[in-house]
């Protein structure tokens, strides 16, 4: 099996089973010139994208253990795209270097595994995926991705950008209700998502990009309305940002960035109910 063929799999398969298989070693990349991937990935009806809302649980909620689960099905959704996602990148980006679809691969090999660690918390519960509706948050944003950079620009300094905060959010607050395995999960994503900021800065800013100007290189690969408000949880950390290898001066102007879509209740509330500083 190549690389493209195992991104042609994960896609076009439509159990869930299937999109959690891993090869035992690394595909040998053989390219497709000029292959145009489906714009959506194939699903059974169980997992299908539905477009009704499914609210996420407020973080005072979280100490009914059915809130932490439901909070977990909805990060597994998100793992599951990011699979199907990066699979997708892997088969629309024939032209990028051997190492950064290698590295996409690798990717894909973590997602998978914070997709399993979510599925068997919730399935121990008694709930499976799909229980509640699907978004596909993510896959609305490919006629937005379609160069490598506005690819990483979005996937991995927006979405999984905002991770790190989540994944610390949650984490937390799974630790203050006294759930220590369901907060050994976020922390196992949390760490992953640093490694996958760092991929992707290193594409975005591959073309020699000052510090100073890495905020305004993101800037041009966004389209609106998608802003970077997508990019930062309720709750910011700025330090996860240099963490991940983005400028110090790029961490402040994320921090300082609002537009109409912004809301703080959230925010006042994590720092009311757990104690955690905001900056």
């Amino acid at each position: 099996m190549t690389l493209n063929e195992y991104a042609q799999f994960l896609l076009s398969s439509p159990k869930l089973e299937d999109k959690l298989y891993s090869p035992e070693k690394m595909p040998e990349d053989i390219l497709w010139p000029n292959f145009l991937p489906k714009d959506r990935p194939e699903r059974s009806s169980k997992i299908s994208f539905s477009d009704k809302k499914s609210k996420m649980p407020r973080v005072e909620h979280l100490n009914s253990e059915e809130n932490r689960i439901l909070s977990l099905h909805h990060f597994a959704n998100h793992e599951l795209m990011a699979v199907e996602i990066f699979a997708w990148a892997i088969l629309k980006f024939q032209n990028a270097p051997s190492s950064v679809r290698k590295s996409m691969y690798k990717t894909i090999l973590e997602e998978q595994k914070h997709l399993k660690l979510y599925l068997g918390s919730i399935r121990e519960w008694g709930m499976d995926l799909g229980d509640r509706p699907l978004n596909y948050i993510f896959w609305k944003q490919t006629p937005n991705m379609q160069t490598l950079q506005k690819f990483f620009a979005i996937m991995a300094l927006s979405f999984e950008g905002a991770n790190l905060d989540f994944s610390m959010i949650y984490k937390k607050a799974f630790e203050k209700f006294g759930d220590q395995k369901r907060a050994d999960i976020m922390q196992i994503v949390h760490e992953d998502e640093i490694r996958h900021v760092k991929r992707g800065a290193k594409i975005v800013f591959s073309d020699g990009v000052s510090q100073e100007r890495q905020w305004e290189k993101y800037l041009e690969y966004l389209t609106h309305p998608f802003t970077p408000r997508r990019a930062k949880g309720f709750l910011y950390f700025p330090e996860l940002r240099t963490k991940a290898g983005l400028s110090t001066e790029f961490a402040e102007a994320l921090g300082a960035y609002t537009d109409e879509y912004d809301g703080t209740t959230n925010a006042r509330i994590v720092k009311n109910v757990l104690g955690m500083g905001a900056s």
